[in-house]
């Protein structure tokens, strides 16, 4: 075993034996409430200490998600504190997803005008890890007006940038939005060439590679089913990483007459055919695209431990454990049975 990564690959295994097995999922799907999911959860090792405090009676779905997601961040700090210097530089491209997370909310509220949930405020003002670590000055964003005043938050994060490129362009809150995920992800791209090397580099750009390729071809087939974009619109906002999708097969994507077309060129001519899978019979193409990236992100995590990406990837799949019991929530409130809400979680 890599003596580098020895302690970090035991320290993974002894939190990955906390995550919720298919029978913890059968017994969530069988609640008839938040409440009652609550409860259970408290019983589970992965959550009995965040929930420890809860009443379960009383809590509502908005607390139990900020809780649980305190929990998300808890075992984030946990691995992060294990880490150097340069093991850290990696870790911290998870935090800046929360950041653009964060951005991307804040300035919908400028561009729609909503009321600031009482939840989110209370979830930032919780999350210790985020106030000490962020420099978005928290106090002007939660006040932001406008985007001048979200660029002014930003003086001195990496997001200044490109958040005053899109004031400069009058951009829309759909575009703003496109611009910090395609800073976001270029940005990864080329810190994990400076960071890492051999294997290492190899398989976090398979881990990362593969979902900005997926993003792609997602974003062309929404922009053409949905929106009725031209390509040059499409090209503009696609994600400036190629991983395994060649130039020449991208402009054939964007270029393709019909969403038939489309698919027939994603099947027969890229890796990813499986993204498609029984379209043509109904089937949302979202759902393979989480089950291709799940599936691949943990065969990385088990099969190589010793391992930067191995981290990441445990974190990716600790983020598909929160949204499918996000997901059963939901479902739970609104009634859905348990055989349609399977096929909306991944295992």
């Amino acid at each position: 075993m890599n003596a580098e990564y020895s302690a970090i690959a035991a320290k993974l295994k002894a939190m990955y034996s906390n995550f919720l097995s298919k029978e913890d999922y059968e017994q969530l799907l069988a609640k008839k409430s938040v409440n009652d999911i609550c409860g259970y959860l408290k019983s589970t090792p992965g959550y009995s200490e965040v929930l420890s405090n809860v009443n379960e009676r009383d809590i509502h779905r908005g607390q139990m998600e900020i809780l649980l997601n305190q929990e998300m961040f808890n075992e984030y700090v946990s691995l992060y504190n294990f880490m150097d210097h340069k093991k850290r530089a990696i870790m911290n491209f998870w935090f800046m997803r929360r950041e653009v997370e964060f951005l991307k909310r804040e300035i919908r509220y400028i561009y729609t005008h909503e009321k600031r949930s009482d939840d989110e405020v209370n979830q930032s003002r919780f999350d210790a890890f985020f106030e000490t670590h962020t420099k978005i000055n928290r106090d002007i964003m939660h006040e932001a007006k406008s985007l001048s005043d979200c660029i002014e938050a930003c003086k001195g994060t990496p997001y200044y940038e490109p958040l005053q490129r899109a004031e400069n362009l009058d951009a829309d809150f759909f575009s703003i939005g496109m611009m910090l995920d395609s800073y976001y992800y270029s940005a990864i791209w080329h810190t994990i060439n400076r960071n890492l090397s051999g294997k290492q580099a190899e398989l976090f750009k398979k881990l990362t590679g593969s979902k900005i390729d997926m993003m792609n071809l997602m974003w062309i087939y929404r922009g053409k089913r949905y929106f009725d974009f031209k390509p040059e619109i499409i090209f503009t906002y696609l994600l400036p990483v190629r991983y395994r999708l060649a130039e020449d097969v991208m402009r054939q994507l964007v270029n393709a007459d019909s969403i038939e077309r489309f698919v027939e060129i994603v099947s027969t001519s890229t890796p990813y055919d499986g993204l498609f899978r029984d379209y043509n019979k109904g089937r949302f193409p979202e759902g393979n695209f989480r089950e291709m990236y799940n599936k691949l992100a943990k065969n990385i995590f088990v099969n190589n431990p010793e391992s930067m990406v191995a981290v990441y990837a445990y974190l990716s799949l600790k983020q598909v454990e929160l949204n499918n019991i996000t997901t059963i929530t939901e479902g739970i409130r609104y009634s859905l049975n348990a055989d349609s809400l399977r096929e909306h979680i991944g295992l």
